[in-house]
């Protein structure tokens, strides 16, 4: 090869280098520019969480200092498109505040109010497994729901709640026979 081919590279050569840069300096930009707003999100500015990853950040944020209502509220207004590996993330963190309150709630024996946020927690823990299915930090937290809510059989509790529909209460009930 010689030095005219070579001279025909160059400008290839510099076309690339510069694509590359600039593509690295893109990045760079929108790094900084989300470290920006990781900032004023710590220092507890709502109104800048526009981008998909502060959103997460101010409600993760919210959910770490307990408050349940605003999390949720804040994991709701996420927007992240179909598909994107954050939606699990918003799930199972949705899984651990609905478990954490759940527990709350028990140590403060109101176990009608925490029934409720366990079958939330699974079912979210449930959906982030159907997506990942080894996710090992959801399976693990599911089973810890389900031990403190265990499953019931549909049956059964369709028995407790329609009695009409229980075998053993059809068997005495009296069929009248059409007169003849």
């Amino acid at each position: 090869m010689g030095w005219r081919a070579f001279d025909k590279l160059i400008p290839w050569l510099v076309a690339v280098v510069f694509a590359v840069a600039t593509w690295d300096g893109y990045h760079l930009w929108r790094d900084s520019q989300l470290n920006r707003g990781l900032v004023k999100v710590e220092a507890g500015d709502a109104g800048i969480a526009t981008h998909p990853y502060l959103a997460f950040a101010r409600a993760y944020a919210l959910q770490q200092n307990g408050e349940f209502e605003s999390a949720l509220e804040a994991y709701a207004a996420i927007d992240v498109r179909d598909g994107h590996r954050m939606r699990a993330d918003i799930r199972y963190n949705l899984a651990n505040l609905y478990l954490r309150r759940a527990l709350q709630y028990r140590e403060n024996d109101a176990h009608d109010l925490a029934l409720p946020l366990i079958e939330l927690a699974k079912e979210n823990y449930r959906e982030v497994l159907r997506r990942d299915s080894r996710d090992w930090s959801a399976k693990y937290n599911l089973e810890l729901a389900l031990r403190i809510a265990p499953e019931t059989e549909l049956e059964q509790v369709e028995e407790e709640r329609n009695p009409e529909h229980n075998p053993r209460s059809a068997a005495g009930i009296q069929v009248r026979k059409p007169l003849p």
